[in-house]
């Protein structure tokens, strides 16, 4: 990619929406609650089958250990804005795993989940864990947004697990989810996608995902979210009318985005950041990316690029992560690289835009679209 291309990419996707004056910022981190990788023995198993990629970043991606949680929020709060507001993160939470114990005693015909509050007690994170997620939600710096019930495409993963695919069946009794097959089209690969669906009969059970996901949320975090980002960026718009009955507000989206008719084929829809859907959901665009971890990562240059531009068009700047980037329960090293990394972006960022306003997504979105 040129040089120009890029510019012209990194302002034109800041053009559409409501321009504000407010040097308004929120990072996003995704993946929350997800049990991905249990631990370095099953990823480096999977490896030696040669049914994972051994440099994947993702191979360190597995639920926060209590450390995670206090270093993270060491780090947020030793950078400020102005008003003295710590840095604040919005974890964009799935809030169950697969049960894998029930689902195969049911021989795969039927799903069966658990809260990733349990599966934080099955991995033996503790109850101190949770009070982490508390403490941070009572504090204001850690506040979580929804990414789905589960980040797995449920119904395809079980047909798959009943056609009795033997690397997915290994995988399995792993508790490992994300291997890629080959038969599978892009978009459903590594079972990621929770809203890939490629039948119309398959669209009541991710309806009622949603409705479920949303009252587990309620449960463990005691409030309505009232953001959603769909993950792997796949979605439909046969779903939006359940998010808005739910209580949802704003749907994360790509300027071009894959979504889904109701039968189940891939189209590609352009999106207009800040426009409301019919059923009055609010689209919004992330404009930044944060990823120490990826392969190839140069620094937080770009990323501070990315946010510049944002406040150069008046916009406020919504940054992209994951939590593959700041955990370090299966390499500490990974851990303590994405958080110093974090730690010289906020300060840089507070350097360079003195007025700089740390918010959380919702918050965010609410003030920048004057929904109060």
């Amino acid at each position: 990619m040129t040089q120009l291309k890029r510019e012209l990419i990194l302002n034109m996707k800041n053009i559409p929406g409501r321009r504000s004056s407010r040097k308004m910022l929120a990072i996003e981190c995704d993946d929350w609650g997800g049990s991905r990788t249990p631990s370095e023995d099953v990823y480096n198993d999977l490896v030696d089958k040669g049914l994972v990629d051994a440099h994947c970043r993702y191979r360190f991606d597995t639920l926060a250990t209590f450390e995670d949680m206090e270093r993270l929020y060491e780090t947020l709060y030793s950078v400020r804005d102005a008003k003295g507001c710590p840095v604040i993160m919005t974890p964009i939470v799935n809030v169950a795993n697969p049960d894998f114990e029930k689902i195969r005693k049911d021989g795969f015909e039927n799903y069966y989940y658990e809260k990733f509050t349990d599966t934080l007690l099955r991995y033996g994170r503790g109850e101190s864990v949770i009070r982490a997620w508390k403490k941070g939600i009572e504090e204001g710096i850690f506040m979580p947004e929804l990414h789905g019930r589960e980040h797995l495409s449920v119904q395809l993963w079980l047909q798959k697990l009943r056609d009795g695919n033997k690397d997915l069946l290994y995988a399995f009794d792993r508790g490992f989810t994300s291997i890629e097959l080959d038969d599978m089209k892009p978009e459903a690969r590594g079972f990621r996608a929770e809203f890939y669906f490629n039948s119309k009969s398959q669209i009541p059970f991710l309806k009622n995902s949603i409705k479920s996901g949303i009252e587990i949320f309620e449960g463990i975090f005691d409030k309505t979210p009232n953001v959603f980002v769909p993950s792997n960026a796949v979605f439909s718009p046969v779903f939006e009318k359940v998010l808005t009955d739910s209580g949802i507000k704003f749907l994360n989206v790509w300027p071009i985005n894959s979504v889904l008719d109701v039968d189940g084929n891939m189209k590609k829809k352009f999106y207009i950041n800040g426009k409301r859907s019919s059923s009055g959901l609010r689209y919004y665009v992330r404009n930044c990316a944060f990823e120490p971890s990826e392969n190839g990562y140069n620094g937080y240059a770009s990323t501070l690029k990315q946010i510049q531009a944002a406040f150069r068009w008046n916009k406020p700047a919504i940054i992209s992560t994951h939590r593959v980037n700041f955990v370090g329960g299966i390499n500490a090293d990974n851990r303590e690289f994405g958080l110093s990394e974090l730690n010289k972006l906020m300060k840089k960022v507070v350097q360079t835009w003195p007025d700089v306003e740390f918010k959380n997504s919702y918050e965010l979105l609410r003030l920048q679209y004057s929904e109060v």
